[in-house]
């Protein structure tokens, strides 16, 4: 096969992510015509991972397919340089065979869970909790019941993440949490249990509530027949990832099994697309938490008191990587500028210190997304809703502000205004952030992987 000009070695080492370019401003009495960013400083490429990755688009076919095998195994340490060339790079061939690689090694990373080995005797929940913290590397934040506390001894085999962490927090007397849009896990003692939690791989499953709901078809039956009698029942349930696992979404759950405790099944009708889901989907938003439900039918009648056996599936879009699609460096000094990205195009009206707040800052911008609309007319606003997400403010080091939600937000679904407000502490413990002058600003492309995770919940009492 033929090699198109120009190595992803070479791309890689000019750090060429994003568009390239900022040019000269246009005359005043000209208007500003959109300019395509300044890459962003590039990741750090080993000079082999390079090659390996310029050796996907070579010649020969033994060389491209060792290239991809070599690169499989290198495992995490080679994914930042491959997400690189899977946007940068002018190769087809390399760019498609990357796209297998990255999506490959992603699914396995995000699917597995971490795992915890520790043999403690007499020692606190909180010094617990720090050693598994260590051995997994997230963030936990415990906060017990204040006092002296209780001392527990655990043995942990190979144990999944949250498998230890809701043994060790229920033997405290507390409760998980993930609800924040942060990496950390919360510990909290709020005197509540959850009993219904299922686990499947880095995912955590609790069931919310259950209702049910019953209805009389009285009009257009069928000669010489009754009334028709439903009742549909509804299992709410609450998604948690390991912080490594951002989630973007899940789609909606699908009942593969369900029973009561007399034996009468449970499994709600199939629909047009041959599905038996629960409505509800989620996408966009960026979040180690989300929510779904499943119907369930009681209309075959039955004694049942209880969910026996429930076994469902449902995909969860997960976030495998971020890629700067447009970076603006010194962001302070430019005013009313437009640059181009690949899916996006972003109007920079200013970065602004606050008048009032030493180093707290104002992003005034608008982004449009760029491409062909939906065929169908439809209007994507879980894009352009959550887009402020993908924007990052950080300093020369790379450190991040904290984005602390938006002040203004005037959305259409294919263009949004907003003020987004970046400081340099964390707004939910007031601790400061290790972070310098404001030196780009960035919006990222999301790169993503829907994983398909199937869970069991046991004994849920039914309404």
């Amino acid at each position: 096969m033929r090699r198109t000009s120009g190595s992803v070695a070479a791309l890689l080492t000019a750090a060429a992510v994003g568009a390239t370019g900022t040019g000269q401003p246009p005359p005043p009495a000209q208007p500003p015509a959109p300019k395509p960013a300044t890459p962003a400083p590039g990741p750090k490429v080993d000079p082999a991972v390079a090659r390996l990755i310029d050796d996907l688009g070579a010649d020969d076919y033994r060389t491209r397919e060792k290239a991809g095998r070599d690169l499989a195994a290198l495992g995490d340490k080679a994914l930042p340089a491959m997400r690189a060339a899977l946007v940068g790079s002018d190769s087809p061939e390399v760019r498609q065979r990357l796209a297998v690689l990255v999506k490959k090694m992603d699914i396995e990373r995000l699917v597995s869970p971490k795992r915890v080995t520790l043999a403690v005797k007499d020692k606190s929940a909180k010094d617990i909790f720090d050693e598994i913290a260590k051995q997994t590397g997230y963030r936990i934040d415990y906060q017990g019941r204040g006092g002296r506390e209780d001392r527990h001894s655990f043995e942990f085999d190979n144990a999944p993440f949250w498998v230890a962490v809701d043994k060790v927090a229920a033997a405290a007397g507390c409760t998980v949490n993930t609800d924040y849009e942060d990496d950390t896990v919360r510990v909290y003692s709020q005197g509540v249990v959850n009993p219904y939690v299922a686990y499947a791989g880095p995912f955590r499953f609790l069931a919310t509530n259950i209702h049910s709901n019953k209805s009389v078809q009285l009009a257009n039956l069928g000669r010489g027949g009754g009334p028709h009698r439903h009742e549909y029942t509804n299992l709410n349930f609450q998604i948690q990832s390991e912080p490594k696992n951002p989630m973007l979404g899940v789609t909606p759950a699908e009942v593969l099994v369900a029973a009561d405790d007399a034996g009468v099944s449970l499994l709600p009708p199939r629909d047009q697309n041959n599905h038996r889901s629960g409505y509800y989907e989620s996408r966009g938003q960026r979040g180690h938490s989300m929510h779904g439900n499943l119907n369930l039918n009681r209309s075959g009648g039955g004694s049942g008191t209880a969910v026996k056996a429930l076994k469902a599936k449902i995909g969860v879009v997960l976030l495998s990587g971020t890629v700067a699609e447009i970076s603006v460096p010194d962001p302070l000094k430019v005013k009313n500028r437009t640059f181009s990205g690949r899916t996006v195009e972003m109007d920079l009206a200013s970065v602004a210190e606050d008048a009032n707040q030493k180093g707290h800052y104002t992003v005034d911008v608008t982004v449009k997304k760029l491409g062909p609309g939906d065929p169908d007319g439809n209007i994507d606003y879980n894009w352009s809703n959550y887009v402020w997400q993908k924007i990052e403010l950080v300093d020369a080091d790379g450190n991040k502000y904290r984005a602390n939600g938006l002040n203004s937000l005037n959305n259409n679904g294919a263009a949004v205004q907003m003020t987004i407000p970046f400081g340099p502490t964390d707004p939910r413990t007031g601790k400061a952030l290790k972070v310098g002058p404001p030196a780009r600003l960035v919006v990222n492309e999301w790169l993503t992987v829907t994983h398909e995770v199937t869970f069991e919940f046991k004994d849920i009492p039914l309404p």
